[in-house]
């Protein structure tokens, strides 16, 4: 389990390859999670409960602990001790700011400071080391002045150091955090001794005390992700575009031959205007990982289906219509939505089970019954150049709410299964025959004529 999730990660942080396959990991009855700086302990009962994804990120966090050696790190350059509490809790704001990211999701109850991610850690540490000498101040100011109103007794000596202990418990997250740095003084005195004991045996110790710096390296594997991206990215297409001539034809392609089945037209559609998708495909093994770096713009291939759920529709044919696209689009996210004169939200369709549980929302029902206003179905998708856009509609009523003008050049394809006249401002249109549909079973063949066009 910890070689896979290891290996999840090494795929996220290639410039880290290192370091997080020396990383050493061990079951330990613990408080949470905890590291020396050489091996990470999780407890069990605690690694138990935790999502794949809070497993993921929890081990992530150590191995950046140790990456970037915090627990060796308690004196700055001037050799000036560092205060422990508020050292613990830039290292953690600057490893979560720099995962969430980089797609991981922060674990509620866990040091949330995405201001970090524009800091290394000796950089945020003296921000927060400067905020809390300012509260000390004036929580000294507040106690003097409570002094001089009773008559300046000296009852509340404790109070003017509790400034700085408020503020250290105000930022202990330590406990909140999902991991224990209770080890980090003993690592620290460990490595200390062992330099010292180095130059009184006159060897070569190398100080990487100045060598760090968080935010640089964080970017840097960024950069080296998406370079290796671009490689990716520029072979797929120049395959694809070298297999284009073998490929049908798909401008006009609401008027291509009926024998052609709609699946082919999609996915080929698919593949020439969205080579991510065939990115996807070729890194199948690496799914996982890859499904982490949602939030990097370069790595995302995304799926969003309007779902037209006025007049007759049914939601089995809802339903055996997304088991038909599903496997189109395994290499996809996937969100589906529903659209008559209003729009009804997105839904994540993961697997089969979800389609199952997939269901028109009660309050769509209760609305006009042929009102269709395809002009919003195109705005209520995500706002994101890399999202395939799919309408699966019926085409009527006619005219019916029409795109506007400004969205002609939105990529969107149209599924369209009753109004073959449908012809919006922008995108393409699949004309579904009736025959293509009762082949595929997409309809109650007991409809009559009028409902299955509608």
């Amino acid at each position: 389990m910890f070689y896979d999730i290891k290996r999840k990660i090494l795929t996220k942080y290639p410039k880290f390859g290192s370091e997080i396959a020396k990383a050493n990991i061990e079951f330990k009855n613990c408080y949470t999670a905890a590291t020396d700086g050489k091996t990470i302990y999780i407890d069990p009962n605690y690694f138990a409960s935790l999502s794949e994804n809070d497993k993921l990120f929890l081990v992530a966090h150590e191995i950046m602990h140790i990456k970037f050696m915090h627990m060796f790190r308690l004196k700055d350059k001037d050799g000036k001790a560092r205060n422990p509490k508020l050292w613990n809790i830039a290292t953690d704001a600057i490893i979560n700011a720099n995962l969430e990211r980089d797609g991981f999701t922060i674990k509620e109850g866990y040091v949330n400071m995405p201001e970090a991610l524009n800091y290394s850690a000796e950089e945020f540490y003296q921000i927060l080391l400067k905020e809390q000498e300012k509260k000390q101040k004036q929580q000294q100011k507040q106690n003097e002045e409570q002094q001089e109103q009773s008559g300046g007794q000296q009852q509340s000596g404790d109070q003017q150091e509790q400034g700085g202990e408020q503020q250290e418990q105000n930022g202990d997250n330590t406990s909140q955090q999902g991991d224990d740095h209770s080890l980090w003084k003993e690592a620290f005195k460990n490595n200390e001794q062992e330099k010292n004991q180095s130059k009184k045996d006159q060897k070569s110790v190398e100080d990487q005390e100045f060598e760090f710096n968080e935010k640089m390296d964080f970017t840097e594997n960024r950069e080296e992700k998406r370079e290796k991206f671009k490689e990716r990215r520029e072979k797929i297409e120049q395959e694809i575009r070298g297999k284009t001539e073998e490929k049908i034809k798909l401008d006009n392609i609401g008027e291509s031959k009926e024998e052609i089945d709609w699946k082919v037209l999609i996915r080929r559609e698919v593949e020439k205007t969205e080579t991510i998708w065939s990115k996807r495909r070729a890194i199948a093994e690496n799914n996982y990982a890859y499904r982490l770096e949602e939030n990097d713009i370069e790595d995302e291939a995304e799926t969003e289906i309007m779902i037209d759920v006025s007049g007759s529709v049914e939601l089995d044919l809802v339903k055996a219509f997304l088991r038909q696209i599903k496997p189109l689009l395994k290499q996809s996210k996937l969100k589906v939505g529903c659209f008559n004169e209003k729009f009804w939200g997105l839904v994540d369709i993961k697997n089969v089970r979800d389609i199952d549980n997939f269901t028109i929302p009660s309050d769509a029902r209760g609305h006009s019954a042929w009102t269709e206003d395809w002009d919003l179905a195109v705005r209520s998708f995500t706002k994101k150049r890399e999202i395939n856009k799919i309408v699966f509609t019926d085409g009527y009523p006619c005219p019916g709410t029409m795109p506007k003008d400004d969205l002609k050049n939105e990529n969107i394809i149209w599924l369209v299964y009753g109004n073959k006249a449908f012809n919006p401002c922008c995108g393409k249109v699949i004309n579904i025959t009736e025959r293509q549909l009762e082949k595929l079973k997409l309809i109650n063949t007991n409809l009559s004529k009028r409902d299955m066009d509608r």
